[in-house]
């Protein structure tokens, strides 16, 4: 949601900043799973929480900014080039270490492929850096999507209704995480 709401705002090529950080985050996640602390916070219900709430709050956040934000923003080139690199990257890195669900998934997942009698490094590197890749991928075809509708959302009216539309996602996405606790 937040690449296809930062490639309509900013096009498709500013958005790369925002989907290394969100494959960082992912790999920072699926290391950390590898070398069980995934395992120790799964296994620890105030700790599970505190991840949990702050994904939640974090979404929740950025939901209410994007609903918040002034009628006026728009996707003027002056508003564009406010955007630094270095925040985009930033906000995408946060998001996927807040995402209890990446986790998840990587405690699914590992379990199920990894071999204890190997070495744990060059399996999670294998496993990780693939996932990444994918992520990459992914994103990068939402942020090429998302760029082609750039014309139909220079208008300040649809511009703010989908802003709004995605403030209401991200926060109807942190109330579902809410009853995941």
């Amino acid at each position: 949601m937040n690449t296809l709401r930062r490639a309509v705002q900013l096009g498709g090529w500013q958005v790369i900043p925002t989907i290394m950080g969100n494959a960082l985050g992912l790999a920072i996640g699926g290391f950390i799973t590898a070398y069980g602390v995934a395992a120790l916070v799964l296994s620890s219900p105030p700790l599970w929480a505190l991840l949990n709430y702050t994904g939640v709050a974090y979404l929740v956040w950025l939901g209410l900014k994007l609903l918040c934000a002034p009628r006026d923003a728009d996707l003027r080139e002056d508003n564009v080039s406010t955007q630094m690199p270095r925040k985009l990257f930033i906000e995408g890195l946060l998001l996927a270490l807040t995402n209890p669900k990446a986790l998840l998934f990587y405690v699914a997942l590992f379990p199920q492929v990894m071999q204890p009698i190997s070495p744990v490094g060059p399996q999670a590197a294998l496993l990780v850096s693939t996932y990444c890749g994918l992520s990459i991928m992914s994103l990068s075809l939402y942020a090429t999507f998302a760029n082609s509708l750039r014309a139909f959302f220079a208008t300040p009216t649809h511009y703010q209704r989908f802003r709004q539309g995605s403030g209401v996602i991200l926060i109807t996405f942190a109330l579902n995480l809410v009853s995941w606790a």
